[in-house]
Protein backbone atom coordinates (compact mmCIF):
# COMPACT_ATOMS: atom_id res chain seq x y z
CA UNK A 1 0.00 0.00 0.00
CA UNK A 2 1.15 3.64 -0.35
CA UNK A 3 -0.14 5.75 3.03
CA UNK A 4 -0.68 9.47 1.79
CA UNK A 5 -2.85 12.40 3.06
CA UNK A 6 -5.77 14.36 1.06
CA UNK A 7 -3.62 16.05 -1.35
CA UNK A 8 -4.21 16.49 -5.03
CA UNK A 9 -1.38 14.86 -6.16
CA UNK A 10 -2.22 11.38 -4.73
CA UNK A 11 -5.96 11.42 -5.65
CA UNK A 12 -4.94 12.33 -9.21
CA UNK A 13 -6.15 9.49 -12.06
CA UNK A 14 -2.70 9.23 -13.65
CA UNK A 15 -1.53 8.25 -10.04
CA UNK A 16 -4.49 5.95 -9.11
CA UNK A 17 -4.38 4.33 -12.56
CA UNK A 18 -0.51 3.32 -12.10
CA UNK A 19 -1.18 1.96 -8.06
CA UNK A 20 -3.64 0.08 -9.84
CA UNK A 21 -1.58 -1.91 -12.80
CA UNK A 22 1.14 -2.33 -9.72
CA UNK A 23 -1.36 -3.97 -7.49
CA UNK A 24 -0.68 -0.83 -4.91
CA UNK A 25 -3.69 0.20 -2.93
CA UNK A 26 -4.15 3.51 -1.63
CA UNK A 27 -4.62 4.70 1.76
CA UNK A 28 -5.62 7.91 3.42
CA UNK A 29 -4.51 9.13 6.74
CA UNK A 30 -6.84 11.07 8.90
CA UNK A 31 -7.41 14.43 8.09
CA UNK A 32 -5.74 16.62 10.67
CA UNK A 33 -3.44 13.40 11.76
CA UNK A 34 -0.14 13.13 10.26
CA UNK A 35 1.55 10.97 11.88
CA UNK A 36 0.69 7.58 10.87
CA UNK A 37 2.50 8.52 7.56
CA UNK A 38 6.18 8.91 8.52
CA UNK A 39 7.34 10.70 5.12
CA UNK A 40 4.40 13.41 6.44
CA UNK A 41 5.31 13.78 9.74
CA UNK A 42 9.24 14.41 9.07
CA UNK A 43 8.35 17.17 6.19
CA UNK A 44 8.59 19.65 9.37
CA UNK A 45 11.47 18.28 11.27
CA UNK A 46 14.23 19.20 8.60
CA UNK A 47 12.55 22.72 8.26
CA UNK A 48 12.94 23.30 12.42
CA UNK A 49 16.27 21.37 12.82
CA UNK A 50 18.07 21.29 9.47
CA UNK A 51 17.27 24.31 7.40
CA UNK A 52 19.92 26.87 9.87
CA UNK A 53 22.93 24.24 8.38
CA UNK A 54 21.60 24.07 5.04
CA UNK A 55 21.56 28.03 5.07
CA UNK A 56 25.42 27.83 5.81
CA UNK A 57 26.12 25.55 2.38
CA UNK A 58 27.65 27.08 -0.18
CA UNK A 59 27.11 24.47 -3.28
CA UNK A 60 24.88 21.71 -4.27
CA UNK A 61 26.97 19.08 -3.10
CA UNK A 62 26.96 20.60 0.51
CA UNK A 63 23.63 20.33 0.41
CA UNK A 64 23.28 16.75 -0.38
CA UNK A 65 26.24 15.89 1.94
CA UNK A 66 24.33 18.11 5.01
CA UNK A 67 21.23 16.03 3.77
CA UNK A 68 22.71 12.71 3.89
CA UNK A 69 23.95 13.50 7.13
CA UNK A 70 21.11 14.55 8.92
CA UNK A 71 18.71 11.33 7.53
CA UNK A 72 21.78 9.31 8.87
CA UNK A 73 21.02 11.07 12.29
CA UNK A 74 17.59 11.36 12.36
CA UNK A 75 17.19 7.67 11.58
CA UNK A 76 19.33 6.14 14.13
CA UNK A 77 18.21 8.70 17.14
CA UNK A 78 15.33 7.24 19.52
CA UNK A 79 12.15 8.16 18.60
CA UNK A 80 9.53 9.27 21.09
CA UNK A 81 6.81 7.17 19.58
CA UNK A 82 8.91 3.90 19.60
CA UNK A 83 9.85 4.14 23.71
CA UNK A 84 6.67 2.33 24.46
CA UNK A 85 7.25 -0.76 22.07
CA UNK A 86 8.05 -4.38 23.72
CA UNK A 87 10.11 -5.41 21.25
CA UNK A 88 12.84 -2.89 22.52
CA UNK A 89 13.55 -1.29 19.24
CA UNK A 90 13.27 2.54 19.29
CA UNK A 91 14.71 4.21 16.35
CA UNK A 92 13.29 4.50 13.16
CA UNK A 93 16.46 1.69 11.41
CA UNK A 94 15.51 -0.69 13.68
CA UNK A 95 11.77 -0.59 13.21
CA UNK A 96 12.16 -0.74 10.11
CA UNK A 97 14.84 -3.04 9.74
CA UNK A 98 13.84 -6.61 7.13
CA UNK A 99 10.65 -4.57 5.91
CA UNK A 100 11.04 -4.20 2.19
CA UNK A 101 8.78 -3.71 -0.83
CA UNK A 102 7.39 -6.27 -3.59
CA UNK A 103 9.86 -5.53 -6.20
CA UNK A 104 8.49 -4.73 -9.63
CA UNK A 105 10.12 -5.22 -13.02
CA UNK A 106 11.93 -2.66 -14.86
CA UNK A 107 10.28 -3.51 -18.15
CA UNK A 108 6.76 -2.45 -16.64
CA UNK A 109 7.17 0.87 -15.40
CA UNK A 110 7.83 2.53 -19.17
CA UNK A 111 4.96 2.13 -20.28
CA UNK A 112 2.91 2.84 -17.41
CA UNK A 113 4.86 6.05 -17.06
CA UNK A 114 4.55 7.22 -20.68
CA UNK A 115 1.51 8.49 -20.53
CA UNK A 116 2.67 11.33 -17.98
CA UNK A 117 6.53 11.65 -19.11
CA UNK A 118 8.54 11.58 -22.44
CA UNK A 119 11.16 12.67 -23.61
CA UNK A 120 12.07 14.94 -26.37
CA UNK A 121 15.98 16.06 -27.79
CA UNK A 122 16.89 19.72 -27.69
CA UNK A 123 17.62 21.24 -31.05
CA UNK A 124 20.87 23.80 -30.96
CA UNK A 125 19.17 26.56 -30.20
CA UNK A 126 18.09 24.93 -26.99
CA UNK A 127 14.34 24.48 -27.63
CA UNK A 128 12.21 21.33 -27.54
CA UNK A 129 9.28 20.65 -29.83
CA UNK A 130 5.96 19.39 -28.32
CA UNK A 131 2.93 19.56 -30.78
CA UNK A 132 2.36 22.72 -32.50
CA UNK A 133 5.22 25.00 -29.57
CA UNK A 134 8.83 25.13 -29.14
CA UNK A 135 9.37 25.76 -25.57
CA UNK A 136 13.38 26.85 -24.30
CA UNK A 137 14.94 23.72 -21.92
CA UNK A 138 18.75 25.26 -21.90
CA UNK A 139 21.26 25.71 -25.11
CA UNK A 140 23.98 23.77 -23.07
CA UNK A 141 21.73 20.38 -23.44
CA UNK A 142 21.80 20.20 -27.19
CA UNK A 143 20.84 17.14 -28.90
CA UNK A 144 20.55 15.70 -25.57
CA UNK A 145 17.06 13.60 -24.38
CA UNK A 146 15.41 15.84 -22.04
CA UNK A 147 12.30 14.73 -19.54
CA UNK A 148 8.99 16.59 -20.07
CA UNK A 149 6.24 16.20 -17.46
CA UNK A 150 2.61 17.78 -17.49
CA UNK A 151 0.85 17.48 -14.52
CA UNK A 152 -2.38 19.39 -13.52
CA UNK A 153 -1.88 23.01 -15.60
CA UNK A 154 2.05 22.84 -15.24
CA UNK A 155 4.62 21.58 -17.42
CA UNK A 156 8.03 20.37 -16.39
CA UNK A 157 11.27 20.37 -18.12
CA UNK A 158 14.02 18.18 -16.62
CA UNK A 159 17.38 16.24 -17.48
CA UNK A 160 19.38 13.63 -14.94
CA UNK A 161 16.44 14.84 -12.24
CA UNK A 162 17.54 18.39 -12.39
CA UNK A 163 14.57 20.67 -12.93
CA UNK A 164 15.63 22.96 -16.31
CA UNK A 165 12.40 25.07 -16.54
CA UNK A 166 8.50 24.82 -15.31
CA UNK A 167 5.58 26.42 -17.48
CA UNK A 168 1.78 26.66 -17.37
CA UNK A 169 -0.04 25.27 -19.80
CA UNK A 170 -3.50 24.18 -21.56
CA UNK A 171 -3.69 20.90 -21.97
CA UNK A 172 -6.93 18.97 -23.19
CA UNK A 173 -7.31 15.52 -22.08
CA UNK A 174 -10.19 14.20 -24.06
CA UNK A 175 -7.88 15.67 -27.44
CA UNK A 176 -4.97 15.49 -26.01
CA UNK A 177 -3.45 18.39 -27.19
CA UNK A 178 -1.78 21.22 -26.07
CA UNK A 179 -3.81 24.18 -26.07
CA UNK A 180 -1.13 27.27 -24.71
CA UNK A 181 2.07 27.06 -22.82
CA UNK A 182 2.75 30.44 -21.14
CA UNK A 183 4.65 31.82 -17.77
CA UNK A 184 8.43 30.51 -18.60
CA UNK A 185 10.17 30.30 -15.11
CA UNK A 186 13.66 28.63 -16.65
CA UNK A 187 16.18 27.96 -13.53
CA UNK A 188 20.29 28.45 -13.47
CA UNK A 189 21.87 25.15 -13.90
CA UNK A 190 25.42 23.56 -14.03
CA UNK A 191 24.17 21.99 -17.86
CA UNK A 192 23.90 26.08 -19.40
CA UNK A 193 26.31 26.55 -21.70
CA UNK A 194 29.64 28.18 -21.38
CA UNK A 195 29.55 29.86 -24.85
CA UNK A 196 28.81 33.91 -24.08
CA UNK A 197 25.44 35.39 -25.73
CA UNK A 198 26.60 37.45 -28.41
CA UNK A 199 23.85 40.27 -27.16
CA UNK A 200 22.19 39.98 -22.93
CA UNK A 201 18.66 39.85 -23.70
CA UNK A 202 16.27 41.03 -20.69
CA UNK A 203 13.54 38.77 -20.37
CA UNK A 204 10.72 40.30 -22.28
CA UNK A 205 13.23 40.07 -24.84
CA UNK A 206 13.84 36.75 -24.51
CA UNK A 207 10.81 34.49 -26.33
CA UNK A 208 11.18 31.43 -24.43
CA UNK A 209 7.77 29.93 -26.12
CA UNK A 210 7.37 30.03 -29.79
CA UNK A 211 3.55 28.54 -31.61
CA UNK A 212 3.59 27.26 -35.19
CA UNK A 213 1.32 27.98 -37.20
CA UNK A 214 -1.52 25.12 -37.61
CA UNK A 215 -0.91 22.70 -40.38
CA UNK A 216 -3.97 20.92 -42.28
CA UNK A 217 -3.32 17.91 -43.62
CA UNK A 218 -4.86 17.76 -47.41
CA UNK A 219 -7.01 14.13 -47.97
CA UNK A 220 -6.00 12.39 -50.84
CA UNK A 221 -8.49 11.51 -53.05
CA UNK A 222 -7.74 8.73 -55.21
CA UNK A 223 -9.22 8.33 -58.63
CA UNK A 224 -9.51 5.73 -60.98
CA UNK A 225 -7.46 5.20 -64.44
CA UNK A 226 -8.48 7.55 -67.11
CA UNK A 227 -8.06 6.36 -70.74
CA UNK A 228 -6.24 9.16 -72.37
CA UNK A 229 -7.53 9.64 -76.36
CA UNK A 230 -4.93 9.40 -78.80
CA UNK A 231 -5.28 12.80 -80.53
CA UNK A 232 -6.97 15.60 -78.97
CA UNK A 233 -10.47 16.46 -79.79
CA UNK A 234 -9.18 20.07 -81.68
CA UNK A 235 -6.11 18.55 -83.35
CA UNK A 236 -8.99 15.73 -85.28
CA UNK A 237 -10.85 18.61 -86.51
CA UNK A 238 -8.02 20.82 -87.65
CA UNK A 239 -6.28 17.51 -89.44
CA UNK A 240 -10.14 17.30 -91.13
CA UNK A 241 -10.36 21.24 -92.06
CA UNK A 242 -6.57 21.15 -93.40
CA UNK A 243 -7.41 17.59 -95.73
CA UNK A 244 -10.72 19.10 -96.92
CA UNK A 245 -8.56 22.02 -98.11
CA UNK A 246 -6.19 19.94 -100.04
CA UNK A 247 -9.12 17.72 -101.56
CA UNK A 248 -7.27 15.15 -100.31
CA UNK A 249 -10.55 13.84 -97.92
CA UNK A 250 -12.22 13.17 -100.59
CA UNK A 251 -10.10 10.50 -101.84
CA UNK A 252 -9.68 8.58 -98.22
CA UNK A 253 -12.80 9.42 -96.79
CA UNK A 254 -15.20 9.91 -99.41
CA UNK A 255 -18.83 9.03 -97.15
CA UNK A 256 -18.20 11.43 -94.67
CA UNK A 257 -17.10 14.36 -97.11
CA UNK A 258 -20.45 13.40 -98.82
CA UNK A 259 -22.12 13.70 -95.64
CA UNK A 260 -20.35 17.09 -95.21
Amino acid sequence: MVLSDHGAVFQAAAYCRILRALDVEPKDIEQGKPWPNLIEAQFKVPLRLADFTFEHAQTLEEIQALHAAFSETFNTTRHWAHQEREDGRRTPVEVLEGVRGRPVERARLPPLFGAVEFLRTVNRYGFVSVQRFYIYAEQGLSRQRVAIWIYEGERRLEYQETLLARYRCAYDQRQRQLRDVSHPLVYPTAFASPQLALLELEETQWIKVQQRAAQHRTRRVSQLAEQLPLIHVGSVALLWSYLLCEGVGKNFFPHVYTVM
